[in-house]
């Protein structure tokens, strides 16, 4: 039941970022180009050391990957559906105000950086592979969150019944001193109705004592 419950946050909170997930094409400064057209996608929820490794992932598998200064680059990229000639990605993080991280993808083609206008169908494959790779992070991330959270709920969980049964024990203990009360009450009350009767045989043996005594002292 709870596993189904999870799923369900995963999925609505997804979906409702997936609807509104975008790329845009923003001019932007790579170390390798100034002022070049860059696609840029918008990564809430997630922080910056986790897109970051996600990246680094990402542009592993793409080609030769190198970081400088804040500044991923994977070179010589083969991908079948971008044509036969190779190229290089350049990407950067920046987080805004809002603490929402945008990522900046600049795709050399080779002499020119890749524009929705000059190449169509080229852009909607990148674009495509950017979102992709955008909604995964931040389904990752989302998922990794509520495991956190699950795991918390659970040792909040543990502990309420840990709370629970120390006072179902302290309970028990109560009724077990109370019936031991009632008990030692009723044998203070026998003790005492014994202690009665024990100085009455203690003064009738004592009279019987000086009464022996005083035959002995008769004697002499």
């Amino acid at each position: 039941m709870r596993t189904l419950f999870i799923i369900s946050i995963i999925f609505i909170c997804f979906s409702s970022f997936g609807q509104q997930m975008r790329a845009q094409e923003k001019n932007y400064n790579f170390s390798e180009a100034s002022n070049v057209n860059s696609i840029v996608v918008e990564i809430p929820y997630a922080n910056n050391d986790f897109v970051n490794g996600r990246l680094k992932k990402l542009l592993k598998g793409w080609g030769k990957h190198k970081e400088s200064k804040g500044e991923h680059s994977s070179l010589m990229v083969e991908m079948k559906d971008m044509g036969k000639m190779p190229f290089n990605v350049y990407a950067r993080l920046n987080e805004g105000n809002n603490e929402i991280i945008s990522v900046h993808f600049g795709i050399d083609l080779g002499g020119a950086f890749l524009s929705k206008r000059e190449h169509p169908e080229q852009y909607k494959i990148m674009e495509s592979e950017i979102l992709n790779f955008a909604s995964s992070v931040v389904k990752d991330w989302i998922s990794s969150e509520l495991k956190n959270e699950e795991k918390i709920l659970n040792q909040l969980e543990k502990d309420q019944k840990d709370l629970e049964k120390k006072k179902e024990h302290l309970e028990k203990e109560i009724e077990d001193f109370k019936k031991r009360i009632v008990q030692n009450e009723k044998e203070i009350k026998e003790n005492i109705d014994l202690q009665a009767k024990k100085k009455e045989a203690i003064q009738i043996q004592d009279k019987k004592v000086k009464k022996v005594e005083q035959k002995l002292k008769d004697l002499n």
